[in-house]
């Protein structure tokens, strides 16, 4: 349950922009757009609207930093509540490119930060577990994630009491992308020393001690990863994988198979073209990416073929985190007149990035399957439109989501998908905007002259300011054309 905690009420336009939000999307719109001007407390009318709908929550913003203060609002709100913060975990991102003008191949490099990391994670392990999810996301909740019943599986639940295979928890533990304990301890991290493992979650700054008793578990201490002090024992914890991206490896053999098929049919074209560079260039790469996988299970740039680790048919929609949220989400794009064009520019953006990789041999045609989500299927997936759209998957589908676009100057697009356009002017204070004049820079001046003679009556002390421009020794009119020459 969403309960809200705030020291103060609705006020202003507040209570009836709630009443209408939450009573029109009871008659089951679809979409709706609050209009509201700056300064009018949009965020804790959201706020008011989630706790009155009790739906888990998705808000996309069109930056971190707005993504940020949304969620440490609403985490004030909603102290004891999910409130999650997702966006993009790299502190540093170039990704592979090759720049044909310049015949420039760049390589992908990326620094990730562990923090945000940790909170995607946590993100996704309360999507799976509570109903009480907020998200405040940037558009990089367009980008894939693994899938989420595979996810969900590589979890391992101990409790106190059970008999566990220390043996078959290493393995579970790398297969879920944990690495042992060496010089650095760092989320994503074990230890397993005789009848003691310490795990470090990947989703919270918590070592879990596990004591066994051959194998049985006879103790679970929690310890505070920062400074390992003790924060008591618990019955049972669950843990997570250490990432997003977790690879099915169960049928390897086929998979690396059909990787090599396609690169066989991929030489042949592109010899057939005359294009015998690009043809030897994209042969050594996916054999020595092959071999890696088959060795390591892993290569960098392995993401390039998740369409067969997937298991998708060429064109599905990838995996993202609206597959992680129920039928009856809410979905709340603030700033809409920004979010909208990012969300409909970067999938755009990155389709022509893959394509020169494709086009001149680096990457194979199936790399184009690694993407974000294009703005139809995501304006199918919420309702926004209904798309006919070749291999999309219906079960992805929110029949029952809801929209909510948050603007003070909402776009074309939000009013023709929206059935009420919903407004909130009068600021919590009670206090309007004061009415403003624009002039043009020349033209009959008597107006602003006379309003500028009443505003020094009302507030002669600014007649300190105008001394520059020659208060009382030169006629106003004639400085204001002065100016504006």
């Amino acid at each position: 349950m969403f309960k809200l905690e705030a020291a103060y009420e609705p006020q202003g336009d507040q209570p009836q922009a709630i009443e209408q939000i939450v009573s029109w999307f009871e008659k089951w719109d679809k979409a709706l757009t609050l209009l509201g001007a700056t300064g009018t407390g949009k965020t804790f009318t959201m706020a008011n609207v989630i706790e009155k709908l009790q739906r888990p929550t998705l808000v996309i913003s069109h930056n971190k930093t707005l993504a940020a203060q949304l969620a440490t609002e609403f985490k004030y709100f909603f102290p004891n509540n999910a409130v999650h913060y997702f966006v993009s975990y790299f502190d540093y991102y170039q990704p592979e490119a090759y720049l044909a003008d310049k015949d420039t191949y760049i390589e992908k490099e990326a620094t990730i930060n562990k923090e945000i990391e940790m909170y995607r994670l946590g993100t996704l392990a309360s999507l799976l577990t509570r109903e009480d999810v907020i998200v405040v996301s940037s558009v990089s909740s367009l980008y894939g994630l693994g899938q989420k019943e595979y996810f969900q599986k590589h979890s391992i639940f101990f409790e106190v009491g059970q008999t566990y295979d220390r043996d078959t928890i290493k393995r579970q533990l790398i297969a879920m992308q944990y690495k042992p304990m060496q010089s650095k301890i760092e989320p994503g991290t074990f230890d397993l020393r005789g009848e003691l493992l310490d795990v470090y979650a990947s989703i919270e700054n918590v070592i879990y001690r596990m004591h066994f008793n051959d194998d049985k578990l006879e103790l679970i201490e929690s310890k505070d990863a920062i400074s390992f002090k003790s924060l008591g024992t618990v019955k049972k914890c669950l843990i997570w994988p250490s990432s997003q991206y977790l690879q099915d490896m169960s049928d390897l053999e086929n998979i690396l198979k059909a990787i090599e098929n396609e690169m066989r049919i991929r030489v042949k074209e592109l010899k057939k073209a005359g294009k015998d560079i690009e043809a030897h260039r994209i042969e050594k790469r996916v054999m020595y990416d092959i071999r890696m996988i088959k060795e390591t299970g892993f290569v960098n740039g392995i993401e390039n073929y998740s369409i067969y680790f997937d298991k998708r048919q060429p064109g599905q929609a990838p995996y993202t985190i609206f597959d992680y949220f129920p039928d009856d989400m809410l979905m709340i794009v603030d700033e809409s007149h920004m979010s909208v064009p990012q969300l409909r520019a970067m999938p755009e953006g990155d389709k022509a990035r893959k394509n020169s990789l494709i086009e001149h041999g680096f990457r194979l045609p199936s790399a184009a399957d690694h993407r974000p989500l294009n703005f139809e299927e995501l304006s199918t997936i919420v309702g926004w439109d209904k798309h006919n759209l070749p291999n999309f998957q219906v079960e992805k589908i929110k029949e029952k989501a809801k929209t909510l676009f948050v603007s003070a100057t909402p776009a074309q697009y939000e009013a023709d998908h929206s059935q009420q356009v919903i407004e909130q002017i009068i600021r919590p204070t009670g206090l309007l905007d004061p009415r403003t004049y624009v002039y043009p820079k020349a033209g009959d001046y008597d107006f602003l002259i006379k309003s500028l003679g009443d505003l020094l009556k009302k507030k002669p002390h600014l007649a300190k300011y105008m001394k520059d421009f020659g208060h009382g020794s030169v006629d106003l009119k004639e400085v204001f054309e002065n100016i504006s020459d």
